[in-house]
């Protein structure tokens, strides 16, 4: 009888530790389910040398650029659409918070326009400046069966996703970081940037973002800095090639998502914008160009009016 009850505690004993490891391991070797967004205003190197990059790595992104350079470059969006990217409407003169209903239908109609009449996709997401929505963002959104709206963050570095009861469309709050005095803000190389933050900061703000390990996170990169800039660019060759991080497009990364079903009412909404205009210390054409990268033409002018990952 003690050689039996000494086995059975021992396969117990077993089993546990068996148990234990087999959860360690699988919490230790979650990734992040991490998803790209691209910004731009009036370039597009940086948008071309992403693409090189994620075509080499067999990824792609959401790209969410203002109406004037999906106009000029449409044959390189209806491309890259064609590749998987998912290509984002905007309106980035003003923020939609408090905009009358019928405002904001006639600005989403038109972006839903401009965007499928370039990719020939239904247009999915939809962000106005600072990602800014409210309740008639909402209903403007449903009455066009545009089924995502982009939103400032709401739970630090976790991206969310809410579905208002009362809406068919959804609401994505991005990875929202705190960058100090200056408030808090997207993560985003533009946003340090124009805070008067170098690559250093923004690749220490990248890892202290990974160490939360949150389930979901949206890295934004405006991509004439990030992607034409030798230091920035090195930043986001590291969280690319970081085993902590799993990238997805668009699709994929939506299906990893636990969407949180609340009462608009209910949902939180971040409406906290502490500056307007860039800050910086030091002009994006200042920093060293990435090596064989060809730069189109001269400077980006930068006025406080254009779209920013804030």
């Amino acid at each position: 009888m003690r050689i039996k009850n000494r086995v059975f505690t021992i396969f117990i004993i077993t089993l546990s530790l068996m148990l234990v490891c087999l959860v360690f391991l699988n919490f230790k070797q979650k990734p992040i389910n991490s998803m790209l967004m691209l910004i731009e205003f009036e370039k597009i190197d940086g948008i071309l040398q992403w693409e090189k990059e994620l075509d080499n790595r067999g990824l792609t992104a959401m790209i969410k650029v203002q109406d004037n350079v999906l106009n000029e470059y449409s044959e390189v969006f209806k491309r890259l659409s064609d590749k998987g990217y998912e290509i984002a409407g905007g309106y980035d003169k003003a923020p939609f918070w408090d905009m009358p209903y019928d405002e904001q239908y006639k600005y989403l109609k038109k972006s839903k326009e401009l965007v499928e009449g370039i990719t020939g996709k239904k247009m999915k997401v939809f962000g106005s400046r600072y990602f800014a929505y409210d309740e008639n963002t909402l209903k403007a959104a449903s009455d066009l069966n545009i089924e995502y709206l982009l939103a400032r963050g709401t739970k630090d570095v976790e991206a969310v996703i809410y579905q208002p009861k009362e809406y068919k469309t959804k609401v994505i709050s991005v990875t929202n970081v705190d960058v100090g005095e200056m408030g808090r803000g997207s993560l985003c190389d533009y946003s340090l940037w124009a805070r008067g933050s170098d690559a250093k900061d923004f690749g220490i703000m990248l890892t202290e973002s990974i160490v939360k390990k949150p389930e979901n996170m949206i890295l934004v990169s405006h991509a004439y800095l990030g992607g034409t800039r030798l230091e920035w660019w090195n930043e986001y060759e590291k969280v690319l090639n970081s085993d902590q991080i799993e990238w997805a497009g668009f699709d994929d990364w939506l299906k990893k998502q636990n969407i949180i079903t609340l009462n608009n009412s209910e949902i939180p909404i971040n409406r906290e914008v502490k500056y307007v205009s860039p800050k910086s210390v030091k002009p994006m054409e200042d920093y060293e160009a990435i090596p064989g990268i060809e730069i189109l033409d001269g400077t980006q002018k930068l006025t406080g009016d254009e779209m920013m990952c804030q």
